[in-house]
């Protein structure tokens, strides 16, 4: 059987991007050796390379508007982190990035929970809005999260909970799940 070469340009597009997710999610550097900035810097690769292996929903926002990443935090590093990839386009849509009051009633396609934030994000995963929900604190997933960033011997690891990306009707690619640390039913 010979293979329709007119997806080969998408395959290497997709293989590029599962080794750049393998590459953010297994092989970064130190974490705990690294300046707060390049630790941010770290986890907001990963934040967007992971929105790029999100099954959305059909009904979701077309290509060209916003898709909005929501920021709870409590460290300037982590502000400065995201605020530089506003613009960045992920899947088709340019990257709108809220944080502090404009976070509250906000649309959000994604919610980064940051572990400076304390319990004050932990209300916002109640929803069931079609949000993929990422967090870098201790016992995110157990709290309704969906993705927890884990750091696993000086390297960030993900963990990913099933139950709340179903709820929401989103999904993860099957590349995606099998470089998890933990996928939780």
């Amino acid at each position: 059987m010979v293979a329709d070469r007119s997806s080969l340009p998408h395959r290497r597009r997709g293989r590029r991007a599962i080794a750049l997710l393998l590459a953010v999610g297994c092989a970064i550097g130190p974490v705990a050796a690294q300046a707060p900035s390049n630790e941010a810097e770290a986890m907001v690769r990963f934040t967007l390379t992971l929105a790029r292996f999100v099954h959305w929903p059909a009904e979701g926002a077309a290509a060209g508007t916003p898709m909005r990443l929501c920021l709870l935090h409590n460290s300037p590093a982590v502000e400065a982190a995201f605020a530089s990839r506003k613009g960045t386009a992920v899947t088709g849509r340019p990257l709108e990035v809220l944080s502090g009051a404009a976070v509250g009633g906000a649309a959000c396609d994604l919610l980064f929970v940051d572990a400076s934030a304390g319990s004050s994000g932990m209300e916002a995963l109640a929803s069931t809005a079609p949000v993929l929900t990422i967090g870098s604190a201790d016992g995110f997933l157990s709290r309704g999260g969906m993705v927890e960033l884990v750091n696993v011997n000086d390297a960030l690891r993900f963990d990913v909970n099933l139950k709340p990306l179903r709820s929401a009707r989103l999904g993860l690619s099957a590349q995606a799940l099998k470089l998890a640390r933990r996928v939780q039913e």
